[in-house]
């Protein structure tokens, strides 16, 4: 098998997995299931079960399409479809919709179980795989950690996306052991505090790096 079917192969059986559960699972699910959950990680949001196939299969399909027409829509055609890294993007971004579903049909099934835990392995794995792409994605529009200087430096760009990656993957790696070791009441708040740090610092840490090479082109 060619390596460059792999990941479209994984893809195509992430795709497929939420509806077979579905359907494995459908005589026992009640007629509303929780889909949506506020900060504590609680169930504020259900839908019928006659609509879950939006969740099982619209959503993960949905942003398969979209991601695979990106690097058709990038102006400056830097992402390539046929890229390896940009597959295992696509994989992760499917692989946690599809997960989130089927854990969505798990707790309908298992209503006693705590969500915070799952959730939290869910987004770890998926940080850990976006911080991998993050390391070698090139400059676009769409994809990365877009920010003003990011955009207007290609080396600004580089820096912060290798620093970026790195850290995104130790936060996944985090999120994942914390909801094993933190108490449940604690794994939301902690989920929190990463997420939105990680993001606070790439953000500030481009400006940095945007205004070192101010300096250097200034003394040069």
């Amino acid at each position: 098998m060619k390596k460059n079917l792999i990941w479209p192969l994984l893809t195509l059986v992430l795709l497929v997995v939420p509806s077979m559960y579905l359907a494995l699972v459908w005589q026992q699910l009640p007629a509303q299931v929780p889909t949506h959950f506020d900060s504590s990680g609680q169930a504020d949001g259900y839908t019928g079960r006659e609509h879950l196939w939006l969740l099982t299969l619209g959503l993960p399909l949905g942003a398969a399409v979209l991601l695979s027409a990106l690097p058709y829509l990038d102006p400056k055609r830097r992402l390539d479809g046929r890229n390896a890294n940009f597959q295992k993007l696509r994989l992760a971004v499917v692989g946690l919709l599809s997960g989130l579903a089927c854990f969505s049909l798990y707790l309908g099934v298992h209503p006693s179980t705590p969500p915070a835990q799952g959730l939290a392995v869910l987004l770890g794995v998926f940080f850990g795989l976006m911080g991998n792409y993050l390391t070698t994605v090139q400059p676009n529009y769409f994809v990365g950690i877009r920010t003003p200087w990011t955009l207007e430096s290609p080396a600004v760009w580089a820096r912060t996306h290798r620093i970026g990656g790195m850290l995104f993957c130790l936060s996944g790696v985090q999120l994942v052991l914390l909801a094993f070791v933190l108490p449940t009441a604690w794994v939301t708040p902690a989920v929190l505090v990463l997420i939105l740090g990680t993001a606070a610092f790439c953000y500030g840490y481009s400006y940095w790096v945007f205004r070192q090479e101010q300096k250097r082109i200034e003394i040069v």
